[in-house]
């Protein structure tokens, strides 16, 4: 049967600088690290997931070189989808988490990071509801795709804010820590009849 990649992109910070909140605003293109994680994923999925009928990017600079890359070994083009582009943070856009408190407040950062709890008031955007339901029918073309005869594996290339809400729509559960995936990791999803099945999630290539 085959099956649905998800990857999150590789780095986009240097060692040692500090991280920000980089969301669909913020067109950051891999590091010299990132491009590695992305030849690291790349050569893994050529390996053990050809052949590919689809890979599929989010429109940022750090999707798009992530998925050229993986085309580049497996079958030499992507395309993109708007749907896969990570969420615009709003007010947190381009911030530190110490800058988030300090302007902010904690607990509206802890309550996002550990319970998955949308910041309503800081202004993210596409609304919750309308990323649950992007998110929902990205997910149901997927499936109906990796049905239909003669398919093979698909890929999507994507950022750890929507990657946190596909771990939603999979198991229902808040997307808290349990659903990060870390740079250049990936998941893997198979269809069954009633809906998903997580193979793997934040798996290191």
């Amino acid at each position: 049967m085959p099956q649905l990649l998800l990857m999150r992109h590789g780095n986009t910070f240097k060692a040692g600088e500090t991280p920000r909140w980089v969301g669909g605003p913020t067109d950051m293109p891999l590091t010299e690290a990132g491009e590695a994680q992305a030849h690291a994923l790349a050569s893994m999925i050529a390996t053990h997931y050809v052949p590919l009928s689809a890979i599929i990017a989010g429109p940022l600079k750090r999707t798009k070189r992530m998925a050229e890359i993986i085309a580049e070994k497996t079958i030499g083009l992507f395309t993109v989808d708007e749907r896969l582009c990570e969420i615009n943070y709003g007010l947190w856009e381009n911030k530190s988490n110490d800058e988030i408190k300090a302007l902010y407040g904690e607990e509206i950062l802890k309550a996002w990071e550990q319970e998955g709890v949308w910041p309503e008031e800081m202004n993210w955007a596409p609304s919750k509801a309308k990323l649950e339901h992007n998110i929902a029918a990205l997910l149901e073309e997927q499936h109906k795709n990796l049905l239909t005869p003669e398919t093979h594996n698909r890929a999507l290339v994507t950022s750890n804010g929507i990657l946190r809400f596909v771990y939603q729509a999979l198991t229902g559960k808040p997307p808290s820590p349990e659903a990060k995936v870390k740079t250049g990791h990936y998941c893997v999803l198979a269809p069954t009849a009633e809906g998903w099945t997580i193979e793997a999630w934040n798996k290191a290539p």
